[in-house]
């Protein structure tokens, strides 16, 4: 009874960390949208990349490397302010969120 009440829930707090994650990744979004819009179709300033197209993992990787000047070309500069106090989890979450 014990083994399967724990199984449960973890089961359960997991649920709730992806719930949470989604949550985070759609409130961070909301000023990725401005530029990228809504559902990341847009090529921000006219100049980027369709981020919509991109997967979780293309967008961890340009958002880290934005985050330490590693990664970028005509927006670097902008984006690495954009992603200066993102977390590994909150970047996580975010590109989870975009490519969903």
């Amino acid at each position: 009874m014990k083994k399967s009440f724990m199984v449960v829930a973890t089961l359960v707090a997991l649920g709730f960390v992806n719930v949470h994650a989604a949550e985070e990744g759609a409130a961070l979004y909301k000023k990725c949208a401005v530029c990228h819009g809504a559902a990341g179709e847009k090529a921000a300033l006219g100049k980027s990349k369709i981020i919509k197209d991109m997967s979780a993992a293309q967008i961890t990787t340009a958002l880290k490397g934005y985050k330490d000047g590693s990664y970028g070309t005509a927006q670097k500069a902008l984006m690495k302010g954009q992603v200066a106090s993102l977390n590994d989890a909150q970047i996580s979450a975010l590109a989870s969120h975009i490519s969903k």
